[in-house]
């Protein structure tokens, strides 16, 4: 019996290297297009587990409330750091306690939101105490409240945690059916700390960042 050898015209010709039988393109082609699905299913999978942890931040949103004439642009710092956590966060003037209200009360109805937290400085630490009633109002819970350097106050029956961070302000007190944590915080002894200080500095910011992530936010 006569055997068959690849020649190199054969290489040239069969490049699946047999002698007899010639290449299934057809069937290459289909692997291939099997391979590259495979290879994209598995890019879409990695992302979806890399933005996993955003979408659990994103069920609490920050609603922060500057002091008067709008000076707290500290606030406004504080919030772009949440937002680059992965955190929503918006900035108010501290004489709108109703649209604070009602744009919490409508991001919490609609689902988008489950943790609501509320910062104020100065006046806009006053404001806040006027918000959480009113999402008391309407059976709304207040997962975290930060008060800077304000009057004091309170805390309503719906809001599960208060911290009162104070320079020369005053402290929080329980309100009527207050049942949540409730911490006033003398910072004045920090180098360089101030009325306006505490909504500016660093290490305030680290502190709130902080609070916010051990109630939920990320």
């Amino acid at each position: 019996m006569r055997r068959a050898y690849l020649t190199g015209a054969d290489l040239l010709t069969n490049p699946c290297g047999g002698a007899v039988a010639p290449c299934d393109y057809s069937r290459m082609g289909n692997v291939m297009s099997l391979s590259r699905l495979w290879s994209c299913c598995l890019v879409v999978w990695l992302c979806l587990l890399w933005h996993e942890p955003a979408s659990a931040a994103s069920s609490t949103h920050v609603y922060l409330v500057r002091g008067v004439f709008n000076v707290s642009v500290g606030l406004d710092e504080l919030a772009a750091k949440f937002i680059k956590r992965g955190v929503p966060a918006t900035v108010y003037g501290p004489m709108s306690p109703g649209s604070v209200a009602s744009d919490a009360i409508a991001d919490y109805r609609s689902g988008k939101i489950r943790n609501i937290v509320l910062i104020g400085h100065s006046l806009g630490g006053g404001t806040v105490f006027s918000v959480a009633e009113s999402l008391k109002d309407e059976k709304i819970p207040v997962a975290l409240m930060i008060v800077l350097d304000a009057s004091g106050g309170p805390a309503p029956a719906n809001v599960r945690r208060v911290i009162n961070y104070y320079v020369g302000g005053g402290t929080v007190t329980a309100g009527p059916g207050f049942h949540g944590s409730l911490q006033n915080i003398d910072v004045s002894k920090i180098p360089g700390m101030g009325h306006m200080a505490i909504q500016s500095m660093s290490s305030m910011h680290q502190k709130m960042i902080g609070n916010v992530s051990a109630a939920g936010g990320g």
